[in-house]
């Protein structure tokens, strides 16, 4: 019995359309984990994006995310702005099948670690 090969990786543009709906698919899955502590996720940077043609096309993105607390609805023109301390960052990697077609969306693999942030350095007192 020959070894399956496993499939060639290639570079995909973060500004893709299917790229950026597979991403959004990855985090709606992150943000309907936690029920009781509801978050908003946003994608803050793509570390690196490689497709694979599999029945479609495997997405496997490197992504820093970072989440807050969700807001009640806001009257127009109020501030939203969350406060940093509120903020968390995570690098998270997302492997996404995606058969557009049929317009159908898998989430294969999904980890997130947490990225220390600038404002929890400040108080560090080495130089």
């Amino acid at each position: 019995m020959a070894a399956s090969v496993p499939p060639e990786l290639q570079d995909a543009d973060p500004s893709d359309p299917e790229v950026v709906a597979c991403a959004s698919f990855a985090l709606e899955s992150l943000s309907s984990q936690d029920l009781l502590h509801p978050r908003r996720y946003v994608i803050t940077r793509f570390y690196s994006v490689q497709r694979a043609n599999i029945s479609g096309g495997q997405y496997d993105m490197d992504v820093e995310v970072t989440s807050q607390p969700r807001m009640e609805e806001q009257p127009e023109g109020s501030s939203t702005q969350t406060p940093p301390s509120e903020q968390e960052v995570f690098r998270c990697h997302f492997v996404v099948l995606s058969v557009p077609w049929k317009n159908q969306r898998v989430l294969i693999h999904s980890s997130s670690t947490p990225v220390s942030s600038s404002a929890s350095n400040s108080n560090d007192p080495t130089p």
